[in-house]
């Protein structure tokens, strides 16, 4: 279960017969937290100081405590907190936001990410009438330890910049923008694992559109501890592969299994095309080799393991 917290009023205005509207507003931040401070500090305020913005709500859903939301919600007086009484998964987290979200466009951010300063404004004016969706780029922050560097190349290597504007379908959760009435269109998807494999292939099969927009910047946070990153990159493997195993063939699904053994040398040399292409780089990847090679293993271990036996609690533990 759960409650609301923190400041939880609309934004009134009275007309002359002193009747309240409620005016809602353009767009929903939603902001899934697990991990708690200093993250999630960091990234609410970069939400909160958005340039040329339209109207928008701030939704935190926490399950970390009842003190956690307290002094968040001390912190941030203008941020709609839900409180989670227990450990919850983070599809879960976002979609109890999405289910109080007032505004025609939910954005989702990652709590490990910060905003770009017109984040909100870029995605809203390039998710026009015939696109569902619309995401864009996660920047490295310019990383000083090599182990955070492994992170950013192995979890958003896809998502590099530069990127081309228009039509796409592979966009991050970290950063997307999406119509409101989609998601509330298909609540039941939205709980069952990370919606990239549960509600973008619905959307997709309904003749949807996303859009990749270049200039909507988000950018993923570090430090992490090394072990701590390979459990939560075997957790999320298996989460994903789980989430996805009943759509996948059982023949592929064996056919991935035995080449198992092989696909994390061809996902590292796949990551280092996609570091020479965006010419971005370069150094950090190479000096992080072998660091890299090792979370890859773990990384296809998950899988292997989300397709033999599904997700198990895997995503509960997913941070």
């Amino acid at each position: 279960m759960y409650r609301l917290a923190g400041n939880t009023k609309k934004n009134p205005l009275r007309d002359s017969k002193a009747q309240i509207i409620h005016m809602p507003p353009k767009v929903s931040v939603v902001i899934a937290s697990i991990v708690g401070a200093p993250f999630i500090d960091e990234c609410i305020a970069s939400v909160l100081h958005q340039k040329d913005a339209p109207e928008y709500e701030v939704i935190v859903s926490d399950c970390r405590g009842k003190e956690n939301v307290q002094r968040l919600a001390a912190q941030f007086p203008q941020v709609r907190f839900i409180e989670h009484a227990q450990r919850e998964t983070v599809p879960r987290l976002r979609r109890a936001a999405v289910e109080h979200a007032q505004g025609e466009f939910v954005a989702v951010i990652e709590e490990h990410c910060l905003a770009g300063e017109d984040w909100i404004a870029r995605l809203v004016a390039a998710c026009d009438s015939q696109y569902v969706a619309a995401g864009g780029p996660i920047f490295d922050y310019n990383y000083r330890r090599l182990r955070d560097w492994v992170t950013y190349f192995i979890e958003y290597n896809s998502y590099m910049p530069p990127w081309k504007d228009g039509e796409a379908w592979n966009l991050n959760g970290a950063n997307l923008l999406y119509r409101r009435n989609a998601l509330l269109a298909n609540l039941t998807a939205l709980d069952k694992g990370y919606w990239e494999a549960t509600l973008h292939p619905k959307l997709l099969a309904e003749g949807r559109k996303m859009r990749s927009v270049p200039d909507a910047v988000v950018y993923h946070r570090g430090p992490f501890d090394y072990f701590y990153y390979l459990r939560q990159r075997y957790l999320f493997s298996r989460a994903f592969a789980g989430a996805r195993r009943a759509e996948v063939p059982v023949a592929k699904r064996l056919l991935y299994l035995l080449a198992s053994p092989l696909v994390p040398f061809l996902l590292f040399a796949r990551i280092g095309q996609r570091v020479l292409e965006k010419g971005r780089r370069t150094g950090k990847f190479i000096a992080s080799t072998p660091l890299i090679l090792p979370a890859l293993f773990v990384y296809v271990f998950g899988e292997c393991m989300g397709y033999t036996f599904g997700p198990g609690k895997a995503l509960l533990e997913v941070e």
